[in-house]
């Protein structure tokens, strides 16, 4: 399977799990849809697969990320944003634990998740590293 086909595998399972939420692999959707949707998931290539040691196994490693991201007031408590982040990670967490459940898995793995709640006062969102592990 080509690293774009994993990707667009991941974006079909998330979309299973998320139902009326919209997930793309369009990083510019994170702008340009945000006002018809209430969340978006981008499911994004963060570089090129990375080989086992010298190049002397197949065993790869190919980093993408996932970027969830909710429109929020300004009145918006942290408190309240926190809550809406943690719901996404949870999100997250059942796509991966999923995909180890199934009988040809992905080998996903959640690396890091990260947000500001200062960078952005109007949007709720986190970015999730994760990878394809097939080792």
């Amino acid at each position: 399977m080509t690293p774009e086909q994993r990707l667009n595998t991941v974006k079909d399972n998330l979309k299973q799990i998320v139902g009326i939420h919209h997930v793309t692999r369009n990083y510019s959707d994170l702008d340009t849809e945000m006002d018809k949707h209430e969340r978006i998931y981008a499911v994004l290539s963060s570089g090129f697969p990375q080989f086992g040691s010298l190049y002397d196994t197949e065993d790869e490693v190919h980093n993408f990320m996932i970027v969830a991201q909710q429109l929020v007031s300004e009145n918006t408590t942290g408190e309240q944003k926190e809550a809406i982040e943690f719901s996404m990670l949870e999100v997250i967490k059942e796509l991966v634990a999923q995909d180890g459940e199934t009988n040809e898995p992905l080998n996903l793995e959640l690396v890091s998740a990260r947000t500001s709640r200062q960078m952005d006062p109007i949007h709720a969102w986190v970015l999730f590293e994760l990878r394809f592990n097939d080792l």
